[in-house]
């Protein structure tokens, strides 16, 4: 069945912005407005009276600001808001939902019967597995962290499809979440394609690119002491590292600092960085899905990939995946991306495998997918039945 109008929640004033979630909800805006359809943002607009105590609470508590923000009560505002939002918004063929740690998604959908779809790139279950998750590094007490949990299980659980990125976050949502396997769709991750950057390249002369914000996470230091360990045998082989950096004063490493996705010159400098590179080196101690590794393969880069994480299974074959922590692993991989007929060769298998990656592949993926559950259920009466009713209205207040 058709679908021409979707809605996009994610818990902001602006679900559209490049600053959430990496640029992720933005780039399902682009991939769905360029499929033809159209996108109505479903934002979560909490009033000032509502924003300025979380700061108060969190600076004179103790608690911090994630698990104040998160309190039950500020759940409760940013669901009925929500739910405010989906009513404002008028028909839709359907509904995508993101970051959903931070409200009720079953309560604020309660009185819609519009297909509705969940996209994560893992469950949080999943990344307390991994001692370096952005989530396991906070160091929250438990019941904080269960209530998070509690609230994307419920909103996967409710979702007629919960999307996730890649197949090490679809078995999570099968074990942790007791999802059945034909509702857990794996439909990519997306990336803006930096195509133009593809041309002739030359890959005599190694020329490394590192681009991660956050230094320690993204494992800088250790890509940076590889590089040493490359350079001894190839003295003009080149690093390049984005992001937020420490000072760098190596012999051939060179750093470009911090460049925004919204800012157009910076962006024009990255685009010039991934044009002149000919490798590009990314092995974090933790990634679920990073768009970097996308971007790099659609400018015919080959990569350096890390094996904690679903990090891997976004280019496969194509990448090379190293244990983060695995020093001389790193080194044999750069030196190894150092010949130029295995970069060239790697190169042109990650532009391949990225080619079904764009944000419009991911959002057509998921629209087949709620276009699906819209046949289904004119198909099935029994799907037309009457969900598991959710507490009234007056329970926001």
């Amino acid at each position: 069945m058709s679908v021409k109008r979707i809605g996009i929640i994610y818990p902001n004033h602006d679900p559209s912005s490049p600053k959430n979630w990496s640029g992720t909800p933005h780039g399902l805006f682009g991939g769905l407005e360029t499929i033809g359809l159209e996108v109505v943002p479903i934002p979560c607009v909490l009033p000032v009276w509502r924003q300025v105590p979380i700061k108060i609470r969190s600076k004179f508590s103790g608690l911090g600001y994630l698990i104040v923000d998160r309190s039950p009560g500020y759940v409760r505002s940013r669901t009925q808001k929500i739910a405010e939002s989906i009513e404002r918004a008028g028909h839709l063929d359907g509904i995508i939902a993101m970051g959903t740690d931070v409200f009720d998604l079953a309560l604020a959908t309660r009185r819609s019967d519009v297909p509705l779809a969940t996209y994560d790139d893992g469950t949080f279950p999943l990344l307390l597995r991994y001692a370096d998750s952005h989530l396991s590094r906070l160091g929250l007490p438990a019941d904080v962290l269960d209530s998070w949990i509690a609230l994307q299980r419920t909103a996967c659980r409710r979702a007629d499809v919960a999307c996730v990125s890649t197949q090490w976050a679809k078995q999570s949502m099968i074990e942790d979440f007791d999802i059945p396997e034909a509702r857990v769709p794996v439909v990519g991750m997306g990336h803006r394609p930096r195509s133009n950057m593809v041309h002739d390249r030359q890959f005599d002369v190694p020329n490394f690119l590192f681009v991660g914000v956050e230094w320690q996470r993204k494992n800088g230091a250790a890509v940076v002491a590889a590089f040493a360990k490359v350079r001894e045998q190839i003295p003009n082989a080149t690093l390049h590292v984005v992001g937020s950096h420490p000072p760098l004063d190596q012999p051939g490493v060179h750093g470009y600092g911090f460049l925004a996705r919204e800012n157009a010159d910076s962006q024009r400098l990255l685009d010039q960085l991934f044009s002149n590179a000919t490798a590009f080196v990314l092995p974090s101690l933790f990634d679920p899905s990073p768009i970097a590794y996308l971007e790099a393969a659609s400018s015919g880069l080959p990569v350096i990939a890390t094996t904690c994480g679903g990090a891997g299974h976004l280019l496969g074959d194509a990448a090379i995946s190293v244990d983060p922590y695995d020093h001389e692993a790193l080194v044999d991989a750069m030196l190894r991306l150092s010949d130029a007929k295995i970069a060239r060769a790697m190169g042109t298998e990650a532009l391949a495998r990225s080619a079904s990656s764009r944000w419009q592949d991911v959002a057509r993926r998921i629209v087949d997918s709620l276009a699906q559950v819209k046949t289904t259920r004119s198909n099935d009466v029994s799907a037309l039945m009457p969900r598991a009713s959710f507490p009234a209205a007056s329970a926001f207040s």
